[in-house]
């Protein structure tokens, strides 16, 4: 990575929110394109439209990739302050956000926000807008700034959520609804960093992710962090994004499980990408009270799926919530 060294140059004549936008990205070329491509009209028409500015850098680990997506990244965006990094493909979406996220905070620029976002989302143009209304909704309600999830949709169907915050209905058993737009921000428990504004006060009074987390549930994790913290957070207005929802539910995957030999279930368990370690420690960290039970059931999901089906769907998880 070449060292960012102009910042200072730039001439400020707004008053200019100088935002790290961190990404992790593995062979999926054309999303991450199209990803950035959103985001930088969504700049660009913000800083066209509003009396304050953005100053926008992003900081990329390309963790192994075999697409050419650097490459592409380069060329695509010649004249744009982006930073590559490179893993060798055992980062994974946790331990390659961590990269990205120390590089910036390595230059040494005092940065006002972190963008967190993934590669497949595609940012609406009033994503800076909505982003920033939440993050003072927050201030307001809590007296300091925290953390803003941008809610996210089906593509073309802006009245299906994917991605934002939950709400806890029985946080002892994990019990969540995941937060709809409802026309002003609201406070929530716990998000998701698809699309993620996180203040810079957060950053100073907890770090960046976990170290312990190989893949999945270090942005809950992290949320649930900033609560204990008695941070606030809040999900935006409106969407302001499109992320297609690419996870089974509980109830198709144990059903996938139960078709797998042991050898396979146990490989699949195991693996970064559906780990029952990342699960396990977010319950662990997070809601210490469960995690005997959850212990118990995962073991019991890898040897006896069957009766874990059997037991979780007469618990009524797999109802919709």
């Amino acid at each position: 990575m070449t060292p960012y060294t102009d910042y200072g140059s730039r001439e400020n004549i707004r008053h200019m929110n100088k935002i790290a936008t961190i990404l992790t990205v593995h062979n999926r070329k054309e999303k991450t394109l199209s990803c950035l491509s959103h985001l930088f009209v969504a700049l660009d028409i913000y800083n066209n439209q509003q009396t304050e500015a953005i100053d926008l850098v992003v900081f990329i680990t390309d963790d192994g990739c075999t697409d050419g997506t650097a490459d592409a990244i380069r060329e695509t965006f010649a004249e744009k302050d982006i930073h590559i990094l490179q893993g060798d493909g055992s980062l994974f979406w946790a331990g390659g956000m961590r990269m990205a996220w120390q590089a910036a905070l390595d230059t040494g620029i005092k940065w006002d926000y972190f963008l967190l976002l993934n590669d497949d989302t595609n940012v609406y143009d009033n994503v800076f807008e909505e982003l920033f209304e939440a993050d003072e909704y927050g201030y307001r309600k809590n007296g300091r700034h925290g953390l803003s999830s941008g809610i996210t949709c089906q593509p073309g169907d802006p009245d299906e959520p994917t991605y934002g915050g939950f709400i806890f209905t029985n946080k002892t058993k994990g019990r969540h609804l995941l937060a709809h737009p409802t026309s002003k921000p609201q406070m929530v428990d716990m998000t998701h960093a698809n699309i993620l504004l996180i203040h810079h006060g957060v950053v100073d009074k907890q770090g960046i992710f976990f170290h312990g987390f190989k893949h999945g549930g270090a942005d809950e994790d992290y949320s649930m962090q900033a609560r204990r913290n008695h941070l606030p957070i809040a999900v935006t207005a409106h969407v302001c994004g499109e992320c297609t929802c690419d996870h089974d539910s509980g109830k198709e995957e144990i059903q996938r499980l139960m078709t797998m030999t042991l050898a396979v279930r146990r490989q699949y368990v195991n693996s970064p990408t559906h780990s029952d370690h990342d699960y396990l420690l977010f319950v662990r960290r997070n809601i210490p009270l469960r995690y005997p039970m959850a212990f118990v059931l995962r073991k019991l999901r890898l040897y006896l799926p069957k009766l874990y089906f059997y037991i979780t769907n007469f618990r009524g998880v797999y109802q919709s919530r």
